[in-house]
């Protein structure tokens, strides 16, 4: 494929990001926006030569195209993917992929039986500290995780309010939740514990501030996390620690070693990670996904491991996911 046309749905910051990094590869052409704020699609659509659309079906049954981005908040995913995919468009969806387990699975079938491609924006998993960590951990017993995501509250109106993110779980510390997944495998059951401690004063709030989830993998071993958004006047924290026989390894998106010894395999000069973007264009334009190391079959787990901990915390008590209930 030559030249591939994308169009996007939703105009927002995230969403501005990948068109500035898709306009600036070859042989592609942002041919439509979509935005439910007229004047962010008018805005975006001049400054890449696009048609505008505050409607999306609209713009889906009018606009020819080979892929489409979706960046809509968690609540927004109705049915765009699938009328996407259903006339033959590749599909970037950035995380979280919708608001309930039910939408993502609808939306994977649809996906599944168009045979098109798809990309969700795990960005972190495209870093060469994954590959490094991951031989590693090759031939070793994985006996414990721990991993933390301390931060602040979004000015976003809507990601307060947990029926329409899902806390910060579903929609923030998920990339937390995805890398761990990435490195130690599928987990199977959860025990969430949520609190609202420090922010109960910000008007229009009621997702938890703090949480503390316990995990069972389906390789036996067992970890944790804890997140919050109580950090409302800067600062933070991350990080992802896994404990092998004798060492712990300590990933970062620009960083990996572990401790106590010496590991050649995690040293040395780490490349600057490929676009995220450029990986999905380009196998849009040859059709070979291989290179995709996030598609929406794989995303929808990382969901499930959030919506699951979210009912064991409402629920006072640990919860299997689908995927261990799926299994069996």
């Amino acid at each position: 494929m030559d030249n591939v046309k994308v169009a996007f749905i939703g105009a927002g910051g995230n969403a501005s990001g990948h068109m500035k990094r898709v306009s600036e590869i070859g042989g592609t052409e942002i041919v439509a926006i979509c935005d439910v704020m007229e004047e962010r699609a008018n805005g975006r659509a001049a400054e890449y030569g696009a048609s505008a659309y505050t409607e999306y079906r609209a713009m889906l049954d009018r606009e020819e195209m080979d892929a489409l981005y979706v960046s809509v908040p968690p609540f927004a995913h109705y049915d765009a993917e699938i009328r996407a995919a259903e006339k033959g468009a590749h599909l970037f969806v950035e995380k979280p992929v919708a608001l309930t387990l039910e939408k993502a699975l609808e939306i994977n079938a649809a996906i599944e039986q168009a045979g098109v491609l798809s990309c969700v924006g795990y960005q972190l998993r495209y870093s060469e500290t994954v590959d490094r960590a991951k031989q590693f951990l090759q031939g070793r017993t994985i006996a414990m995780v721990t991993s933390n995501r301390w931060g602040g509250l979004p000015p976003t109106p809507w990601w307060k309010v947990m029926a329409q993110s899902g806390g910060q779980l579903v929609e923030q510390t998920t990339h937390q939740v995805d890398m761990i997944r990435c490195l130690a495998g599928e987990i199977v059951e959860v025990y969430a514990h949520y609190a609202l401690r420090t922010l109960s004063d910000v008007e229009g709030l009621d997702i938890p501030d703090v949480g503390a989830i316990a995990f069972r993998f389906e390789s036996g071993a067992i970890g944790s996390l804890t997140t919050s958004c109580a950090l409302t006047e800067g600062g933070g924290m991350g990080d992802l620690n896994l404990l092998v026989k004798d060492a712990v390894l300590k990933w970062g998106y620009g960083s990996v070693g572990a401790a106590p010894g010496a590991y050649p395999e995690l040293e040395g000069e780490i490349a600057p990670p490929p676009s995220i973007d450029a990986v999905f264009i380009e196998a849009v334009k040859t059709g070979d996904g291989s290179k995709i190391r996030s598609p929406y079959s794989d995303a929808l787990r990382s969901l499930d491991v959030t919506l699951a901990a979210n009912r064991s915390a409402a629920e006072g008590k640990p919860v299997q996911t689908y995927y261990a209930a799926s299994k069996g």
